[in-house]
């Protein structure tokens, strides 16, 4: 089934005096859809942005949110529908974090108890302790801040997220751990965010599409892949001649996992009869399925029963929230050709390979 289309520009232009600064904008969002707008500087992509809600009325052509007219809605509720995260927060210093949280659900005049209640919800959604709540933004740092931005906007339940570069104003440790939270909330939330950024890698790691502008035109739409495989001249001096190796630390590594390799329990025998697919060895699961090592066809029996020392053990398998970059760096300096890869209950999922690592490039590739 197709998703309903959340956001939808066609056609929009923003002019100023004689400058038109957006060009001729036309793209659609699917709700629960993350797209990412980047470009140069002067671009159009923040105007663009801050054109969906209306805080700055576009000039020409149609924008509809939820299918309707946005020139049609009474502004303040539009955007007061829609959440809107900045790079510098706008916190309010004389209020408490509680507070500031709750600012939109006062103004509509929510009960009191409701306010506490969704303060409290957010506060643990964004990774926050729930004494913070009662903190002044001054005692937070400036992640910390962040992370509350995010709560605000996301207090009165909107299906629509605007951030403007939210992260671009912290370290970059702490910028990749909120790019983290993010991911991490958009699997349980599901909004449709249209998130602006300078960073290309950024786009890459939190976009399911990204738009490229230039000179308010919007120039090449797609997914990571489709960027990085662009024979646009332009596109390809954009995101770098690197840009293949960010998008491989943004793909997970169970994108790639071959599932075809022999198992088999500890303590068990093995049926040389077996279909072995290829492979010159078997893996050896514990009775919960946790990787444990592997053994050489060579070493099995007759009979199937394998030797308690021919059982070549590995510590640890590869952790599955990683990626595909990360696997292929740890095979290339620890000298594999392969990685066992496991969730977070250590439950054996399957294999990395280098060959599975080019197989998925030469099919987003095309070729």
């Amino acid at each position: 089934m197709t998703r309903e289309i959340s956001v939808e520009l066609r056609n929009v232009d923003k002019v100023y005096d004689t400058a038109k600064v957006v060009d001729g904008v036309s793209f659609s969002i699917k709700k629960g859809e993350v797209l990412v707008l980047i470009g140069p500087s002067g671009c159009g992509k923040t105007t663009t942005l801050k054109m969906i809600n209306q805080i700055i009325p576009h000039t020409a052509g149609n924008i509809l949110v939820n299918g309707e007219d946005v020139t049609k809605l009474d502004p303040v509720e539009l955007r007061r529908s829609i959440g809107y995260v900045i790079q510098y927060i706008g916190l309010l210093p004389h209020l408490t974090i509680e507070e500031n949280i709750n600012f939109v659900l006062q103004l509509t005049k929510r009960p009191k108890k409701e306010q506490q209640e969704r303060a409290l919800e957010l506060i643990e959604t964004v990774g926050l302790p729930a004494d913070y709540l009662k903190r002044f933004p001054r005692a937070l740092s400036g992640g910390q801040q962040q992370r509350v931005g995010v709560a605000r906007a996301l207090a009165a339940d909107p299906a629509i997220l605007l951030m403007d570069e939210p992260f671009g104003a912290v370290d970059p440790l702490t910028r990749e751990q909120l790019q983290n939270e993010l991911m991490r909330l958009q699997e349980t939330i599901k909004k449709t965010i249209v998130f602006v950024t300078h960073d290309m890698q950024e786009a890459f790691k939190i976009g399911d599409r990204i738009g490229i502008m230039k000179e308010g035109k919007l120039v090449a739409m797609g997914s990571s892949m489709e960027l990085v495989n662009s024979d646009d001249e332009f596109v390809r001096d954009f995101i770098g001649r690197g840009a293949l190796f960010d998008v491989l630390d943004t793909i997970s590594v169970t994108r790639v996992l071959r599932k075809d390799i022999p198992t088999i329990r500890e303590g068990e025998h093995f049926d040389k009869e077996s279909k072995m697919n290829g492979w010159d060895n078997i893996l050896v699961l514990d009775e919960r399925d946790a990787f444990l090592g592997y053994v050489s066809i060579e070493n099995i029996d007759a009979s199937g029963k394998i030797s308690g020392d021919a059982v070549q053990r590995v510590a640890d398998a590869f952790p599955a929230e990683l990626s595909i970059k990360k696997a292929i760096e740890e095979m290339l300096y620890g000298g594999r050709t392969w990685l066992p890869v496991a969730g977070d209950d250590r439950v054996f999922k399957g294999i990395v390979t280098f060959d599975s690592c080019a197989g998925l490039l030469s099919k987003e590739g095309g070729s």
